[in-house]
Parts: C-alpha cells; sequence; structure tokens
C-alpha cells in the first residue's frame, strides 16, 4: 500500500462512489476536497476537483456546522453595518407617507369631563372668604313670620368677657339688631316686649363636643348610631347622617340655655367620620339638614367649614385590640394615622397634577386621558390637607398628644381641637410647637375613669389659660348632661379659671374653634339671635335659663320674669379669690383638740342644730363646749398653761362630714383597669347567706379617689361590693381620710346594710326577667325571716335593705312587697328615677329615697319619666319627694365627682320651686350628712353643747363660707378622736 498523500487526498470518500472499496478512509486528518479515490485524475486542476466535488454527501454529514457557520457569518455583517448607521435613521428611510403614521394612543376623556375637573380645580383653589363680624349680616335660617323681641333692663354678658348693665336688646330677623340703653321702637311695630328685670341675659351656649342625636334618650339598640365600628379608619362616614331630629335629649339640653352643638362621631375609631354643627331649634320639617347651622347661607359671603372627629389612645386601641386587630398599640394608632394620611396625600398630589395638566392644555387640540382623580373613602382627609375642614381630635395623654402634632406637621395639616385633653395642661409648650393655636377642648373637673383620664387636675383649665392657650369646655353628651355645661363653666371658675374666662370656655372660645365665632357665641349686633335670659348669675350654682331664643324663636312657654332684687354681678376683673373668703389656719396645729372659732356665719349639725351666726363655737378636748354668741365666759379646764388658739372664720358654716353612698370609693381605683379593683360579684341564685359578699374584705384606702372625697369634705364612705347580682352585698362604713384599716377609728361599720338591685340592667342567665328578681328577693328574705344571718335581719329590720331601682313600677313592686310580706324591714330606694311618681306610697310605707344621681335624665327605658327641671318641669323627684314629706339621701353616681356633694345637695336648694315643699340650706345639707345617719342606723352619741344644751354630734367641718355655694370650701375637719386637720 502506498502511502496516504497530504491534502486533499485527505478528504473522505464518498460512500456511494466508493462502496467497492475495500479500505474507505475514515482518517481524521482528510482535507476539505476528498482524495483521488473518487475518479479524478490526479493531474485535474482544483477548481476542476472543486465542480466535481459531491456536496450533497458533505451537507449530509455537517449540516449542523453549516447553519452555525451561516448565522456567525450574520451576526458579524449585521453588527459591522449597525456600527455605520446614523443614531436615528427615520428620517432617512425613504418610507412613503412618513408624516402620517403615528404610535397607538389611549381614548381620551369627553369635554363635559373635562370641563367638571376644571370646575373641581377652581374649586379648590379658590380662596375661601374670611368670616368677620358684620352688623348688617342676615341670619339664613331666620323664619320669615318670627316676631321682633325687645329685651328690656338687662344686665349683659357678651360671651367675649365684657358686661353691659341696663341695656335693651333687639332680636330682629333672627338677629341681634340692637344693644343700647333705652330702645324706642315704633307703636306700629309688631313687637314683643319682654322686661327681664335686671336679669342677666347672655349669648347661647356653644358645645363643641357631643354626641346629641347619635346617642339618642332613651338609649336602644336601635338608635345608637355613635361608632361606625367596623373599622378603625372611617373618615368619609358623616353625622349628618345619623343624626337624629327626634332625640328627647335636643329639647331637654336647650333647655339649658345650650343652643348650638357640634355633633361628633364617637371615638371607637381612630378616624371617626365627619361631624356637622346643628342649631337646637326644632324646625317644621324635622329635617335634620334644615337644622345645620350652615344651612341656606351664601358661600361666597361666609366660609362654608367641615369638621373632622379622630381619636388617639386607649378607646381606639382597646376597641380593636381586643379582636386581635390593628391597632393594638399605640405604634399601630401611629402607622394606621400616617399610612391614610399617605393615601390621602398622594392623591391631593394626584388632583394638583392634573389640574396643572388640564389648565395648560388647548381643549380644541389635546384631551386628558383620566378624569379628575376622586376617591370617596379619602375625599374629607383630602379636604384636611386643603385646609377645609376643622379637625377635633380626641387625645388625653401627653404622647398622645405629641404624635398628633407630629402627624401634623408631617402632613401639613392643622387641628382645630384636642378634646378632653386631661393631661395638656402638662405640656402647653409641646402643644404650642403645633403650625396654629389648639384649642383645648376639656372638662371642668371630670377625670378618674380610665388610666389616660387619671393624672387629670380641675386646674386644667386654669392652667392652660395663663399659658395663653384658648381653652373651651364641653359635655361629651351624654357622658355629662349637655343640659348643664354652663355649671362645667362655674366649676372652672371655682378652680381659678377668672369667671368672664369660664363663660367665654362655653360660649365664644367653642364658637371660633369651630369656625363660627362670626355668627355665634357672643352677644353683640350682627350675631344670630341666640340668647339667653338667665334666671341668676351664669356661674351661680344651679344657674338655669328663663327663656331661650333660637334665631329669634322662644323655644319655652312664656312665664311672668320677677326683678332680679339684688343686682350684684361679676366684674371682668373678678376672681374667684375674691369670691372666697381667706381663713388664716396658721396658728391650728395638726390633732389639736382645742381651739375657739370666732365669726361663725352658720352651724348645721343634724336635725337638733339649726344656729344663725355670727356666733362662736368653743372646742375643748374634742367637744364642742359651747355654741353662742358669745362664749368668753365658757369656764374651761386645761393641763396645761397654753393659750387658747382664736381662729376668725369670716362667715364660715360649721357642718357634718359629707357622707358618699351608693360609690365604690375604697373598691376601684380606675373603673377600666381590673387589676386596681376588688372584682365584680357574677349573678348567682343562690339562696344561701354564706354567698353574700362582704364589702369590707375589698377595701382599700389610701387612694386618690379616696384623697380627692376627703378634700371635698366627705369625712365618711358606705360602700357596697361590686356586683352584677340582684344580692349586691354586705356594706361597709368607713373614714376615707384613713390609711387602712387598722388605723384607729378608720373603720366606723363593718357590716351596714344588705344591698338589692333589680331591673333591666341587672337581667342576666341566672334572673332573665325582672320579676324573676323580684320573685328571688320575696324567697330569700321569706326563706331566713327567722334566721340569724343577713337574709334574716334584713326581713325583720335590723339592718337596712337598700335596693337600687329607677322605674315606678319596679318600686311600687317593692312597695307592695314591703306592706303584704315584711312589715318591719327597712327598705330604702336607691337611684329613684321615677320615685316621684310613687312618692305619697313611699311616704305612707316609710321607704326613704336615696336618689343617685341628684339630677336624672330620660336616659335609660327605666328612667322614661325622669324630671328635668325647670324650665321644662316644675322642680326634679327631690322636691317632689320633700313636698311629700320622703326622707331623702344624696347618692354618688360617680366617683370621681363625690367632692362635688356639697354642690348636689345646693343644686336642688337653689332650684327649689318657691311652692309648698321648698328645699332649704339645712334641708340640703341633711341630704349628704345626718338622713344618710339615720338611713343607714350610724348615729353615734357624743356630747355638745348649744346655747347650754346637750346634742349628739359626732364631727364637723369648717368651711369657707356657705357649702352650698360654688365658691365656698372645706377649710378644717374635726372630731373627738382624731382632733383638727386641715383640708
Amino acid at each position: 500500500m502506498s502511502a496516504r498523500k497530504q491534502g486533499y487526498d485527505a478528504i473522505p470518500v464518498n460512500e456511494n462512489d466508493n462502496e467497492n472499496s475495500a479500505q474507505p478512509s475514515n482518517s481524521s486528518s482528510t482535507n476539505l476536497l476528498g482524495n483521488n479515490s473518487n475518479g479524478l485524475n490526479d493531474d485535474a486542476t482544483p477548481w476542476d476537483k472543486i465542480k466535481q466535488y459531491d456536496y450533497k454527501q458533505l451537507l449530509k454529514q455537517r449540516l449542523g456546522y453549516v447553519l452555525c457557520a451561516l448565522v456567525i457569518l450574520c451576526l458579524v455583517v449585521g453588527f459591522i453595518i449597525a456600527l455605520f448607521l446614523p443614531d436615528d435613521y427615520s428620517e432617512q428611510l425613504p418610507l412613503p407617507n412618513r408624516n402620517h403614521i403615528k404610535a397607538p394612543i389611549k381614548a381620551g376623556i369627553p369635554e363635559s369631563a373635562l370641563l367638571e375637573g376644571l370646575a373641581k380645580c377652581e374649586a379648590i383653589q379658590r380662596s375661601k372668604p374670611i368670616n368677620r363680624p358684620d352688623t348688617k349680616r342676615k341670619n339664613p335660617r331666620a323664619t320669615a313670620d318670627v316676631q321682633p323681641v325687645l329685651l328690656k333692663n338687662a344686665i349683659v354678658w357678651d360671651g367675649e368677657g365684657q358686661i353691659l348693665k341696663d341695656v335693651d336688646i333687639l332680636l330682629q330677623n333672627g338677629v341681634i339688631a340692637k344693644i343700647e340703653q333705652n330702645i324706642n321702637v315704633s307703636e306700629d311695630m309688631d313687637i314683643k316686649i319682654i322686661d327681664v328685670g335686671g336679669h342677666v341675659v347672655s349669648p347661647g351656649i356653644v358645645d363643641m363636643h357631643s354626641h346629641l342625636g347619635l346617642y339618642s334618650w332613651p338609649y336602644l339598640a336601635g338608635s345608637m348610631e355613635v361608632n361606625e365600628a367596623t373599622s378603625p379608619l372611617t373618615p368619609f362616614v358623616r353625622s349628618l347622617d345619623a343624626f337624629n331630629p327626634n332625640d328627647k335629649a335636643i329639647k331637654i339640653v336647650a333647655s339649658g340655655g345650650v343652643t348650638t352643638a357640634l355633633v361628633l362621631p364617637g371615638s371607637a375609631n381612630q378616624m371617626g367620620g365627619e361631624a356637622f354643627v346643628f342649631k337646637l331649634r326644632p324646625v317644621a320639617t324635622t329635617s335634620n339638614e334644615d337644622m345645620l347651622i350652615q344651612a341656606g347661607i351664601d358661600e361666597e359671603i361666609d366660609a362654608k367649614w367641615r369638621w373632622m372627629k379622630m381619636a388617639c389612645g386607649e378607646n381606639p386601641k382597646n376597641f380593636y385590640g381586643k379582636f386581635g386587630r390593628m391597632p393594638k398599640t399605640r405604634m399601630g394608632e401611629a402607622y394606621l394615622f400616617r399610612q391614610r394620611l399617605d393615601d390621602a396625600r398622594s392623591l391631593l398630589n394626584a388632583q394638583n397634577d392634573w389640574c396643572s395638566a388640564a389648565q395648560n392644555i388647548d381643549p380644541e387640540t389635546s384631551r386628558l386621558e383620566t378624569r379628575f382623580p376622586e376617591e370617596l373613602k379619602l375625599e374629607s382627609l383630602v379636604a384636611l390637607l386643603r385646609g377645609d375642614v376643622l379637625l377635633n381630635v380626641h387625645c388625653y395623654e401627653t404622647h398622645d398628644i405629641e404624635a398628633m402634632i407630629r402627624h401634623s406637621i408631617e402632613f401639613n395639616f392643622t387641628i382645630s381641637a384636642f378634646h378632653h385633653a386631661l393631661d395638656a395642661y402638662l405640656i402647653p409648650d409641646i402643644i404650642k410647637r403645633a403650625r396654629n393655636n389648639i384649642t383645648i377642648a376639656t372638662f371642668a373637673d371630670h377625670w378618674g375613669y380610665k388610666k389616660e383620664a387619671f393624672q387629670a387636675s380641675p386646674f386644667s383649665p386654669k392652667i392652660l389659660y395663663e399659658a395663653g392657650l384658648p381653652v373651651a369646655l364641653k359635655s361629651d353628651h351624654p357622658v355629662l348632661n349637655s343640659q348643664h355645661l354652663v355649671f362645667e363653666a362655674a366649676k372652672s371658675s371655682h378652680y381659678g379659671l377668672p369667671p368672664q374666662e369660664a363663660f367665654k370656655a362655653v360660649t365664644s372660645v367653642p364658637a371660633n374653634a369651630i369656625g363660627l365665632g362670626h355668627r355665634v357665641g357672643s352677644l353683640k349686633v350682627g350675631y344670630d339671635a341666640d340668647v339667653v335670659i338667665w334666671d341668676r348669675e351664669p356661674l351661680a350654682l344651679g344657674a338655669t335659663p328663663l327663656q331661650v331664643f333660637i334665631d329669634g324663636v322662644p323655644l319655652f312657654d312664656e312665664k311672668p320674669i320677677s326683678p332680679v332684687v339684688d343686682k350684684k354681678t361679676y366684674t371682668t376683673t373678678t376672681t374667684s379669690e375674691q369670691m372666697e373668703n381667706v381663713v388664716d389656719l396658721s396658728s391650728v396645729a395638726s390633732q389639736q383638740k382645742s381651739a375657739m372659732f370666732t365669726n361663725v356665719g352658720r352651724v348645721i349639725l343634724g336635725n337638733d342644730v339649726d344656729v344663725d351666726g355670727p356666733v362662736q363655737v368653743l372646742v375643748h378636748n374634742g367637744e364642742i363646749i359651747c355654741t353662742a354668741q358669745d362664749c368668753s365666759d365658757t369656764v374651761i379646764t386645761s393641763s396645761t398653761d397654753e393659750p387658747l388658739t382664736h381662729v376668725d372664720v369670716q362667715g364660715g358654716y360649721i357642718i357634718p362630714g359629707l357622707i358618699a353612698v351608693g360609690s365604690k370609693l375604697g373598691l376601684t381605683e380606675i373603673p377600666s383597669e381590673g387589676s386596681t379593683g376588688d372584682g365584680i360579684v357574677k349573678p348567682s341564685s343562690s339562696h344561701n347567706p354564706k354567698d353574700i359578699v362582704q364589702a369590707i374584705d375589698g377595701i382599700k384606702l389610701s387612694t386618690r379617689h379616696l384623697e380627692e372625697a376627703y378634700k371635698g369634705g366627705v369625712l365618711t364612705a358606705i360602700s357596697a361590693p361590686m356586683s352584677k347580682n340582684v344580692v349586691v352585698g354586705i356594706s361597709a362604713a368607713f373614714k376615707t381620710g384613713a390609711d387602712s384599716l387598722l388605723t384607729q377609728g378608720a373603720l366606723i361599720e363593718p357590716q351596714v346594710a344588705l344591698h338589692l338591685q333589680i331591673g333591666d340592667n341587672v337581667k342576666s342567665d341566672s334572673f332573665s326577667t325582672v320579676s324573676s328578681q323580684i320573685a328571688y328577693i320575696r324567697q330569700v328574705l321569706s326563706e331566713h325571716k327567722t334566721n340569724d344571718n343577713y337574709f334574716g335581719k334584713a326581713a325583720r329590720g335590723e339592718i337596712p335593705t337598700i335596693i337600687s331601682v329607677n322605674n315606678k313600677d319596679e318600686i311600687a313592686s317593692i312597695i307592695l312587697l314591703k306592706q303584704q310580706s315584711f312589715p318591719k324591714a327597712r327598705f330604702v330606694i336607691m337611684g329613684g328615677a321615677e320615685s316621684h311618681l310613687v312618692a305619697k306610697h313611699l311616704a305612707e310605707a316609710n321607704i326613704p329615697v336615696i336618689l343617685r344621681p341628684h339630677l336624672c335624665t330620660p336616659s335609660q327605658f327605666d328612667s322614661l319619666h325622669c324630671l328635668t327641671g325647670a324650665p321644662l318641669t316644675n322642680g326634679t323627684a327631690a322636691h317632689v319627694l320633700h313636698q311629700h314629706g320622703v326622707k331623702i339621701g344624696l347618692g354618688v353616681s360617680d366617683d370621681g365627682l363625690a367632692r362635688n356633694l356639697a354642690w348636689d345637695a345646693g343644686w336642688l336648694s337653689a332650684t327649689s320651686p318657691s311652692s309648698e315643699g321648698t328645699i332649704t340650706e339645712a334641708d340640703a345639707i341633711r341630704f349628704v350628712t345626718s338622713n344618710l345617719q339615720e338611713i343607714f342606723g350610724l348615729v353615734r352619741e357624743n356630747n355638745v353643747a348649744i346655747n347650754n344644751e346637750k346634742k349628739n354630734i359626732d364631727e364637723f367641718v369648717i368651711w369657707s363660707g356657705n357649702p352650698l355655694e360654688l365658691h365656698s370650701r372645706p377649710l378644717l375637719f374635726h372630731s373627738k378622736h382624731a382632733g383638727m386637720h386641715k383640708l
């Protein structure tokens, strides 16, 4: 075999051409064209060989390689060509009609949508008119047939701090037309003239936090509309859509002089929704929209404000947290606030961008792709960010208030008012970090009902005012009955807020905070004719309207107005300190047991002692040994040569220590925090007397609630267990100022009375009906009538039986129960809202009534017939009961307000109708002292000399003045055991 040649000889041989070949070539070194075994002449030229080569066979064997080579070649060529092309070659392409080819376009909005959007742009960009008082303005709410009214001989408190004496006021066309002396009117004019006889006339009261119409009286599940508690963020709901114009509370609240109310959603949600301002005048249409203060206004003249409610702190996190939902903490609250505000800000920016684009295009040749961006759930928040909404925020604690201010700065909105804000007095400087001067809409002295309300101080309004922050007082109706909102101002005056500033806090300050200070809250020419004629100075205890006008329309029946005999009025410079006697007690040492008190205005000690002053009271070794005009001749023996201390009380009163009953003092400190209390007894139908719970086993002393009550002159508390059972338990009587039950004299009586309760609020699985509750009482008392246990003692009258009940028919059942089954039992009614309707029968059955609270409301169905007082009713239940000879005591329905017990009694005396059964000062004081001692059987023996006659008195308190007046306070407490202690 010859040697294989290199070069072309190395190309593989085609199989078809070599099928007879004995040795086909498989060498990997074959060349591209094969060898000469294909029959070609070795002398053939290369070109001949190429032309004659069998390419079909090559493609079959090397097709993949060939294709790859071609692809690579194309890519290389394309890349080289691209390097030489221009960046934009569209203009160089010789394409025909290239100017008529455009990219696909979206469908644009119609011209009508564009115009509608542009109108919205103009609306949000338009400057609001500035609301200013105008003496020539018209009231858009005025009715065409209202008769003009001329009030003559008035003392005007104008709501802005000024007092005008002996002026006339003309109400015409729904506005205040004139305020002058000696206004003359034409004889031809059809006008009603009322001589107010020197009474104070003021603007209507403005309540800037109410749930009136949403929480209708009486409470029924079908009419409860306060919280849309399905989501923590509901800024889109509106109180207008739920406001009930037939709420019984509207007329009651107006009877207290409240003419305007900002009705807010509740505080379960962080963003509760939009609020609306209503005038409390009924309208013929029964339309809640027609009751709006802004009904019919000209928006070119008056800025049409909107209002919103938000809430932070305990309420939202506690409500949603218990369901495992966000927010569960204040951190969650802050995030949700910021998240939703950020959504609103994004929508606001989108609207601004749309307006910018829409206002800069030619609608003839261009159109926008989308309509004006809107989202209903964010609309009110966007309005807030635009400054069209006055925001009212429910916040209590310092860090909650600060967080909201931080949010307002981050998202560039303003807060009109912080509501409640009981800790605001601690951080005025932080509040001033906000972009505007925020109003603090707070309570006068309502406190302690939950943790965030526990640090409150009644001096808060005074502190905030002195810090330069606007202070408003509000009701949070029905938390406080808005009917008595002016009483909140009076209490703030007691705690140091200047009187006229206190009155401004319920008139012009809230009016300004809700953006309506040009129409309401002041008694000036051009303002709405919302006017109140008062029976006494508005800040006096028991102040009640004689008549109320809204838009110039009188709300109540006209009654004769007696002229004021003593025209004593406050001035703008009067302070509460100037109205209070300053008694020097520096010479009195703690636990001192002897002293001479001179210039005593009055001594009322129990039923036996009522001495008008000025008198002297000589106390020696813990006993009163002389009460007379002159005790200087009374001989005393002393083991020391120390001189007798003399104290001039400057007309102050001496009365017994007050007694708090019906409260939970000593058994719970913060009602919403279970760990701070004894706990609540569950319902049980047990007949075993050993199952009766005793309050003495759960009492805790030295609490803040007890301390505040003590400083208010409440020296004794009688507290029953906290219970949901028909059998509440056995109450205990103890001293409020004691350190512990081991302190000598702290425990007055460990087992005082058996307490029972019946009614709708006591229904349970054990007692599903009121009738079963009464049947149970009958059974257990009958079963144990002769036994030596608490049931038996109650049945036999050895201890009192206190039964909590309000409804007249349920009270009647208790009267029958005594008459038919337990004639010796000492039944006592606690609550008694409708007790006046069976007053005669209560007197005949010798059943006392402890009114709790002293002023009722028809807030529950079982209290529907309660007497709310003048001008709607001639007195209250207390006045009717007293007239029929029923022994009366007053109970405490709110532990935090136990310190106001003297004022509760004073209110009943001050508002007593001038008819048979008038409640005197002495009667009122007995309601909260000796009457309660007698009802509970706590009368003690302690000899007191009154004009040389021995009387039985336990202890007394010296007050700076009449304890039934607002500007009096307890100064010193004395008992035989403890001696003297300054309060």
